[in-house]
């Protein structure tokens, strides 16, 4: 199978993606590893994410990616795409979050198979609560706020309860 390659990626295409890219959208690692193809443009993109369990701005990993090695780097484009199709892994390591007012990371997307547990998560779920703490174990669940969590274009907030 041939994979995408690296590619020199002008600054002002660099600047346009980093200016679409929402400021308040981050990639978290849960530290485990991720399941797709090496060499390919998933696992490449992905990989620009060396923290565990810390928030990295989705615009940093494209900056990250898009400076790769010698000059060359990978789509800007093709990296958003990259870790949005992560969402629907199995198991998703890299998750897709947005920042919430008190601080806690929601899921922007829906992650049918997060990592560290059995529960799927909804656009809007906690991922991460304010403090750093990783909210995905099976015995930890997210009860709306307002009923559906999303309102009026932003995420609601959720509280975290144990079962």
């Amino acid at each position: 199978m041939r994979h995408r390659g690296l590619e020199i990626i002008p600054e002002s295409e660099l600047v346009e993606a980093i200016a679409r890219t929402p400021t308040d959208h981050y990639v978290i690692w849960t530290g485990e590893p991720c399941g797709s193809q090496a060499g390919s443009l998933r696992s490449r993109a992905l990989a620009c994410v060396d923290e565990v369990a810390r928030p990295v701005p989705l615009r940093d990993v494209i900056r990250r990616a898009a400076k790769f090695e010698g000059g060359l780097g990978l789509n800007p484009d093709a990296v958003r795409n990259a870790v949005r199709m992560h969402q629907c892994a199995r198991p998703a390591v890299y998750l897709l979050v947005t920042r919430l007012t008190s601080g806690a990371f929601a899921a922007v997307a829906d992650i049918p198979f997060p990592s560290g547990g059995r529960r799927r998560l909804a656009p809007g779920d906690l991922v991460m609560d304010a403090q750093g703490l990783l909210l995905l174990a099976d015995d930890v669940r997210a009860d709306a706020a307002t009923p559906g969590g999303w309102v009026g274009g932003r995420f609601a907030e959720r509280r975290v309860a144990a079962r």
